[in-house]
């Protein structure tokens, strides 16, 4: 739906765009994810959700980035040493959401995230806040969410720079860095409700702390809750444009294939199957 899921969320994939949105998760859910990006960078998640009470929602989540074997490269041997490096994300984390009124529910993530960097790691805390208010009039959702509010980050150890040629005697301490914050309000709604069918539309603003705000709009349409069609697209960002998918859902099973389009990059293909009891 082209990003624009915030005020949309409303299973367990709420986890990873806005916490508020598990209260209306099944009682519980189990779902895997895999996401094949361009340059052999690989992204898989697993996730699974519990309803405490007609109040609490609780879940657990992991997810894992790889860039695969890249070749070493130095000032001296530009065509490589034969060795590889590889650079590693890991996030690990609990939710807990909260479904305060009819209309208002609240959501958070706590995840520890560690980097691994060939052999220099770095580790923090990060923390997601979300909710979500149901007007209760047209069918028309409201969201915001705030994801990876963290201190900076750090990898250990360091790099020895290169002076005319030659390498420095001192190594040099990587510079701390922000994690990429990002602040979303949504807004959907369902001009279409029926028995068999159901339309949403929906629209998100993006707010990255290291880049320029992005429009999100999106819609996805549903034949009995069974066959789902979904379209979107993603506005001033350098590649991202059209993203597109489908699912089917039988009984406790669910599958959903998307496509993302990045222009000159390769398309991303993105996998999920989940469980519901």
């Amino acid at each position: 739906m082209g990003g624009a899921f915030s005020a949309v969320s409303n299973d367990q994939t709420a986890m990873f765009w806005n916490p508020a949105g598990l209260v209306h998760a099944a009682n519980t859910t189990v779902m895997f994810e895999h996401v094949t990006y361009f340059a052999d960078i690989n992204y898989d998640a697993v996730g699974a959700t519990r309803r405490i009470n007609d109040t609490f929602t609780i879940g657990a989540f992991a997810m894992a980035m790889g860039s695969g074997d890249m070749p070493v490269t130095t000032v001296a041997q530009p065509n490589g040493t034969g060795e590889n490096f590889s650079v590693t994300d890991v996030v690990g984390g609990v939710s807990i959401a909260m479904k305060l009124t009819d209309k208002f529910s609240f959501g958070t993530n706590l995840k520890y995230v560690r980097e691994d960097l060939d052999t220099e790691v770095a580790t923090n805390f990060a923390v997601d806040v979300g909710i979500m208010y149901d007007t209760q009039w047209n069918s028309i959702r409201l969201a915001m969410a705030i994801r990876n509010f963290a201190p900076e980050s750090e990898l250990d150890g360091g790099y020895h720079d290169y002076q005319n040629g030659t390498p420095a005697e001192e190594a040099t301490a990587f510079l701390p860095y922000h994690f990429p914050m990002i602040f979303r309000l949504g807004v959907a709604m369902d001009p279409i409700l029926t028995d068999e069918h159901r339309l949403t539309l929906a629209a998100d603003l993006e707010h990255p702390n290291d880049n320029i705000e992005r429009v999100n709009i999106g819609s996805e349409y549903a034949f009995h809750e069974m066959f789902f069609l979904r379209g979107g697209y993603t506005f001033r960002h350098d590649t991202l444009g059209l993203s597109a998918g489908f699912g089917a859902k039988w009984q406790s099973v669910g599958i959903d294939y998307a496509f993302s389009e990045y222009g000159i990059l390769e398309d991303v293909h993105r996998f999920n199957i989940s469980f519901s009891f």
